[in-house]
């Protein structure tokens, strides 16, 4: 890869812009209930950083949390209600970002031998999972 790795995104409404500075070392399609909800989708597609390479560049302001489970904090906007990233408390501390708010559909650097779905036992019972990718029952 040429030059420093940067890539953009944000929400639905524009409120919130962030800045990634480091390719994310894991991408995965999380299919528990929780982030089926939070989504409104069959999974939510997360990329996996360290917390340092992730910055908030408009809109901190507009950001939500809501303490999904212990340890476990989601950041959102107030304003369209777009899922932005989450970060883990509990070592090892870790940021996950919406890889689908990233703009123009931009890739956020993964190897791709660490993409995967995880908490496939809990997926939707009428969504059949691509078996191109490796499955996990949880996590």
């Amino acid at each position: 890869m040429n030059g420093k790795f940067r890539v953009t995104g944000g929400c639905q409404c524009g409120a919130v812009r962030y800045a990634v500075t480091a390719p994310a070392t894991d991408l995965y399609h999380c299919h528990c209930s929780m982030c089926r909800k939070v989504h409104g989708a069959v999974f939510g597609t997360y990329a996996v950083i360290p917390q340092e390479a992730f910055a908030i560049e408009k809109g901190q302001a507009a950001l939500a949390l809501f303490e999904s489970s212990p340890g476990i904090l989601r950041y959102f906007c107030r304003n369209c209600g777009c899922p932005i990233y989450c970060d883990t408390v509990k070592p090892p501390a870790s940021r996950v970002y919406t890889a689908a708010t990233l703009d123009n559909g931009a890739s956020p650097g993964h190897p791709p031998e660490r993409e995967r779905h995880i908490y496939a036992a809990s997926k939707s019972c009428w969504y059949g999972i691509d078996r191109k990718l490796p499955e996990v029952a949880e996590f």
